[in-house]
Parts: C-alpha cells; sequence; structure tokens
C-alpha cells in the first residue's frame, strides 16, 4: 500500500523540475504560485531587493519633492524631472535603454564593498572525512511500502537517501574509498540541504551512489 501524496503539492511553476507548496499571495489573501524551495527562496531575494530600493529612494525622494515644492516649484515640473530622471519622457526604446545604461554606470561608480565587514567573517567549514558516516549497503526502491527510490543504510543504521539534484564534490581516496560532500541543491544553495555533510562511499557502493545521483531507479 503506497501513502498518498498530501493534494497541497503541485509541479513547482517556476523550474517545472520539483514539487513544491502554494506561496502566500502577494495581497495577503489567497495563495500564489506553487514553488519549490530554491524557486521559492529566489523570489524572496527578489523581492527583498525590491523592497529594498523602495526603502532608500522613497525617504530621499520624497525630502526633495517636499523641499522643492516649499521653495515655490509647482509639482507638474517636480514631477516632470522625476521623470526625466528615469527616462519616463522618452520613447519606449530609448526609455529602456536609458534606464539600463543609467543603471549600469551606478553599479559602476557605486560598487559594492571589496571586503566583507569584519564582523561578518567569510565562511569557514571543516569537515573530517574520518567523522562522516559511510554507507554499507545499498537496498532497492520498494513501492509497495511507499518507498518510490533505492536507499542506503550507513554504518550508524540509518537509512539514507540520496536525491538527484543535490550538487556534491568527490574525492577519490588510495583505497578506493570516496568521500561524497554535499554543496549545495541544483546550483542555488551552498551547503548540505539536510543531514550530515556527506558520506564515505566503499568502491563497491560508487556505481549505486551514481545511479542515485543520476535519479536512476526511480518508481512512480
Amino acid at each position: 500500500m503506497t501513502r498518498a501524496a498530501s493534494p497541497a503539492w503541485h509541479v513547482c511553476e517556476d523550474c517545472g523540475s520539483a514539487y513544491g507548496l502554494p506561496t502566500a499571495a502577494p495581497t495577503g489573501k489567497g495563495t500564489g504560485p506553487a514553488l519549490c524551495v530554491p524557486c521559492h527562496t529566489e523570489h524572496l531575494t527578489r523581492h527583498a531587493a525590491q523592497e529594498q530600493l523602495e526603502a532608500l529612494t522613497a525617504p530621499i525622494v520624497g525630502a526633495w519633492a517636499a523641499q522643492w515644492g516649499r521653495a515655490g516649484i509647482p509639482f507638474q515640473e517636480l514631477l516632470s524631472m522625476a521623470e526625466h530622471l528615469a527616462g519616463a519622457d522618452m520613447a519606449e526604446d530609448y526609455g529602456d535603454a536609458y534606464r539600463a545604461r543609467t543603471l549600469r554606470f551606478l553599479a559602476r561608480a557605486y560598487p559594492a564593498p571589496a571586503a566583507l565587514p569584519e564582523d561578518v567573517p567569510p565562511l569557514r567549514t571543516l569537515i573530517d572525512p574520518a567523522a562522516l558516516p559511510a554507507l554499507r549497503e545499498c537496498r532497492p526502491a520498494m513501492p509497495e511500502h511507499g518507498i518510490s527510490r533505492p536507499y542506503f543504510v550507513n554504518d550508524r543504521g540509518e537509512a539514507v537517501t540520496i536525491f538527484p539534484r543535490v550538487d556534491t564534490l568527490t574525492f577519490l581516496q588510495a583505497d578506493g574509498v570516496r568521500v561524497l560532500i554535499f554543496t549545495g541543491h541544483a546550483q542555488r544553495t551552498t551547503g548540505p540541504v539536510f543531514g550530515p555533510h556527506g558520506y564515505r562511499v566503499p568502491a563497491h557502493l560508487w556505481p549505486h551512489v551514481e545511479a542515485a545521483l543520476t535519479g536512476e531507479g526511480v518508481t512512480a
């Protein structure tokens, strides 16, 4: 007997290659598109950038309009100045090119700091291969029990599932054992998605791990 998936799950409407849950609608009422975790994270990053731009410019532009309005410049003239600065008074093609050129110029003129602040040190991760759990056996998928993909058992007796969209770094050791390190997910995140940083994989299990990383043996 297989386990039924929740009806809340849908194929991600961005990448179409993973499942995700409906997101909150921008209005705060109802739900928005279904997004997987990496795509949802990307959307949140873009939203944060837009909110920051609004937060930085609103006080400055508002103060500018208030100051020169009080100085006697009519509102329509202030509006024309703002439109000219943004290229809104140009033809569409020229306006797009002007805004792109101006944004690139400003990004070069005011670059991000070359070094991180001292209170935000660079990320340093120390991994001791000898301390990583070792895979001991591979077991096939059992769809009749709701297990849709092959899995492994490590030296701690724990079941381990390796998913195909994880980013990995592999070191081959002299004894044939490979050290498999998880570096992220679909080139969108860094670090392990969950669980340990990686596993030690004996030579006879490496073909099974490679198959798991390519998604082979997965049942519907």
